[in-house]
């Protein structure tokens, strides 16, 4: 087992016991691991950075499998529902709540417009907060528009 460490200035995480997954803005292409596939396989579909909100969506089903969740789609009720170790999130298309292990909580404390939303049919979800309640690190690069996810984070 190849333990790689990888450094940012207030983190370090040891690669072999935790994920790592890159996303960029615009990009269809994600990184887990170092290891390159598609965002939203044959869709083309890449994370969006949503001007009015300054918040960065994406499908997120890629995502959370390859961190060993799963996800499901409620076309009646609209909902997402991800599992993933022992955190369940429900999320509905244009309300800025979920429920974090059947506790209610806001999607975005500083902005309550921030909810997911479909696009092109897709549904596109908050990364950051999906991210940090499953217990994840995100950093935001601003300089290349990349997503950084550690997951676990310890």
């Amino acid at each position: 087992l190849l333990l790689v460490k990888y450094s940012l200035p207030d983190f370090t995480v040891e690669i072999g016991k935790s994920k790592v997954i890159k996303l960029i803005v615009n990009n269809k292409w994600m990184y887990v691991d170092g290891v390159k596939s598609e965002v939203d396989p044959g869709r083309s579909t890449t994370p969006v950075i949503i001007p009015d909100w300054g918040r960065t969506l994406l499908p997120i089903r890629t995502v959370i499998e390859s961190l060993g969740g799963t996800l499901s789609w409620d076309g009646t009720d609209r909902k997402v529902t991800i599992n993933i170790s022992n955190t369940k999130i429900e999320l509905w298309i244009n309300k800025n709540y979920a429920y974090v292990n059947n506790k209610k909580v806001q999607i975005d404390s500083q902005n309550s417009k921030v909810t997911p939303i479909i696009v092109n049919s897709r549904t596109m979800l908050p990364i950051r907060f999906v991210a940090e309640s499953i217990g994840a690190y995100v950093n935001w690069n601003g300089t290349e528009k990349s997503i950084l996810i550690v997951y676990p984070k310890d």
